[in-house]
């Protein structure tokens, strides 16, 4: 703990994260955040709860993301894009005879007219 200033007790630094002091001193002895017990007090510095919240964070949106992306989830979304590629490839095919239908009948009225004019 560098600077005297930046000290702070647990109770005051369960005022900052809303996590319990009991909380915080286990994770002192688990070594996650830096700390010292002098006397029957724990103490840590402001600045080690700040980074602590800080790896949480950036841990949380990890899972987060983790999450969103898991193999449960990415097979629904290659079956789902599929369903939908296959949807509209049959789609696409239903037009492209519908307007193959009436290009063809719009060919045999231009032929009849033509056959009419010769006439």
């Amino acid at each position: 703990m560098e600077n005297l200033k930046k000290i702070i007790s647990l109770n005051q630094a369960s005022k900052i994260t809303g996590y319990h002091s009991d909380y915080l001193s286990s994770l002192i002895r688990k070594k996650e955040i830096k700390g010292r017990k002098i006397g029957g007090n724990w103490f840590t510095t402001e600045e080690e709860i700040n980074n602590y919240i800080f790896k949480q964070k950036i841990r949380h949106n990890k899972l987060a993301v983790g999450d969103f992306l898991s193999q449960k989830k990415t097979k629904k979304i290659f079956v789902i894009t599929g369903i939908l590629l296959v949807c509209s490839l049959f789609f696409g095919i239903y037009l492209y005879g519908k307007n193959k239908k009436i290009i063809s009948e719009e060919v045999k009225k231009t032929l009849s007219s033509d056959i009419e004019i010769i006439e």
